[in-house]
């Protein structure tokens, strides 16, 4: 009996992150929902890609944080900007739910600004929540809500906390065993 409880717990668990698994893959493919969001997703993804390998495949500086932050920003307007297209079509109404968003949006804004500021004076921590990987998660997991494609909830929460780690060592994974740009043997040292 005990040993029956015990797989049947195991199983629920595995399906539930199974199911969690599937929802967060579920972000990534939200742009076929909705083509209009592409125009936001695609320079987010190229500039990721370009930056993530050309750029900050050794680390990231300064400037490259400083940029991210304005990819960051860039986004944020988007949003807004989408949604306020939307309220003034009279398509949505000024629910809790749009304040959300607005707020999320305005907070990657805000967090944007601060990765700027804090590359524009050199701190070191910038090192850390400016990197591009960091940046285009957010970006990537966030627009898809913001869109209405993905709702904002508990499961989408879960989703994109327990399975960051898993982008994140894909990336770095693929980081290592991808071939190292001309880009750094050509540049001159300084």
């Amino acid at each position: 009996m005990i040993l029956i409880s015990f797989f049947g717990i195991v199983s629920s668990t595995f399906l539930a992150i199974w199911h969690l698994f599937l929802h967060w893959l579920g972000i990534f493919a939200a742009p076929i929902e909705e083509p209009e969001m592409f125009w936001i997703i695609i320079p987010i993804w190229i500039n990721w890609f370009f930056t993530e390998f050309f750029q900050e495949k050794h680390g990231t500086g300064f400037g490259n944080a400083i940029s991210n932050g304005a990819i960051a920003i860039l986004a944020s307007v988007d949003w807004a900007r989408y949604m306020y297209r939307l309220f003034a079509d009279g398509i949505i109404r000024l629910a809790f739910g749009v304040f959300v968003k607005f707020f999320v949006a305005a907070a990657v804004f805000v967090y944007g600004v601060y990765v700027i500021i804090l590359g524009i004076k050199t701190k070191k921590i910038v090192f850390f929540i400016g990197k591009i990987r960091w940046v285009t998660y957010i970006l990537l997991m966030v627009t898809p809500v913001i869109y209405n494609v993905i709702r904002l909830d508990v499961q989408t929460l879960m989703a994109v906390i327990l399975f960051f780690p898993l982008y994140y060592w894909i990336i770095e994974i693929f980081d290592m065993i991808a071939p190292e740009p001309n880009v750094y043997r050509e540049s001159p040292k300084s």
